[in-house]
């Protein structure tokens, strides 16, 4: 059986997709990106770390490499219905594609768009890809974890696939301890959670703390250590393996420009205080001048803009110690 699949990444923002995938790769290398082209990303490997990504729609087993569709001779395909679906084409040649590619392959009597036992996916890159799609995105479960869905919620929390973006650009495994030194309403930590992480929290804000407790009680978290203490004074027992966080902002948080200077500069001190020699940290900042109070500290290995809407870009970056 092949070890090579496609995935197909969301189109929002494809930098952070494929900087999520990568990141994954170089932090469990048990699979390995062969091809990037636009939105798909080939790997050679295990697409089991992917199906954990926030902006990997599909995962896709390929079954056969041709120049031409006509080509493919299904001899990789098992048994049972299914239906085609062809990807990479414009839309208005789509459907006559996918009729006489089910052709090819057999699919008289074999063809159910209701009850298929397993569905085909054509895909044109660089050349047609024949193959069987493994794994589809459930886009509610993300959903159904945005804030105004918890019982504590605040009106700048972050959405659930940036948080877990940054789980997963964290350079932990399951297993790992990771600290939100500025952990909000929890939404970060949840993600943490639910990839097999251990999870500390922190804020200054002691609604916040009571408020994430609340919301780690909804969704089952147990296990977690949370403290109430301004960043300066937080210390926890041993080092952790990454850090986690969406930094506090003043449009946000009520805090000066004077202050949030300073409470960046006591910020990185404290992260490189509490991580571990190896660690690295994945937050985010909405102005990069920030990051010069970390260089002592930290190499900066990526930044990526997000736009949140037209007054307001995020920028999602990736830290590394500076050893």
């Amino acid at each position: 059986m092949s070890s090579r699949y496609i995935l197909e990444i969301s189109g929002e923002n494809i930098e952070i997709a494929r900087t999520e995938i990568k990141c994954l790769q170089e932090t469990y290398r048990d699979f390995q990106i062969i091809y990037l082209e636009n939105k798909f990303i080939v790997i050679d490997g295990n697409p089991d770390r992917a199906m954990n990504s926030a902006f990997t729609n599909y995962i896709s087993r390929i079954v056969e490499e041709n120049d031409y569709y006509d080509d493919f001779l299904g001899s990789g395909m098992p048994e049972g219905l299914f239906y085609v679906r062809v990807i990479g084409k414009p839309k208005t040649e789509t459907e006559n594609l996918e009729s006489e590619i089910g052709k090819n392959l057999g699919g008289h009597g074999r063809i159910s768009f209701k009850n298929p036992d397993f569905k085909v996916r054509a895909i044109f890159i660089d050349k047609w890809y024949l193959c069987i799609l493994i794994y589809e995105r459930d886009k509610k479960r993300f959903e159904e974890r945005r804030a105004p869905m918890r019982p504590f919620f605040s009106p700048v929390s972050l959405h659930p696939k940036y948080a877990r973006y940054l789980v997963n650009t964290s350079g932990t495994v399951e297993g790992d301890t990771v600290l939100d030194p500025f952990c909000g309403t929890g939404g970060i930590l949840i993600e943490a959670s639910m990839l097999g992480r251990k999870i500390i929290g922190n804020d200054s804000s002691l609604n916040m703390v009571m408020g994430t407790k609340l919301n780690f009680k909804y969704f089952g978290i147990e296990d977690y250590k949370m403290y109430n203490l301004d960043i300066a004074e937080l210390s926890i027992d041993k080092r952790v393996d990454g850090i986690v966080t969406d930094m506090p902002y003043g449009r946000s948080s009520g805090i000066n420009n004077h202050d949030i200077v300073e409470l960046y500069k006591e910020s990185f001190i404290k992260f490189n205080e509490l991580l571990k020699s190896s660690g690295k940290c994945s937050i985010i900042v909405n102005n990069i001048q920030f990051l010069d109070y970390a260089r002592d500290y930290f190499n900066i290995e990526k930044i990526v803009p997000v736009y949140q809407h037209k007054s307001l870009i995020r920028q999602f970056v990736i830290l590394s110690k500076v050893n």
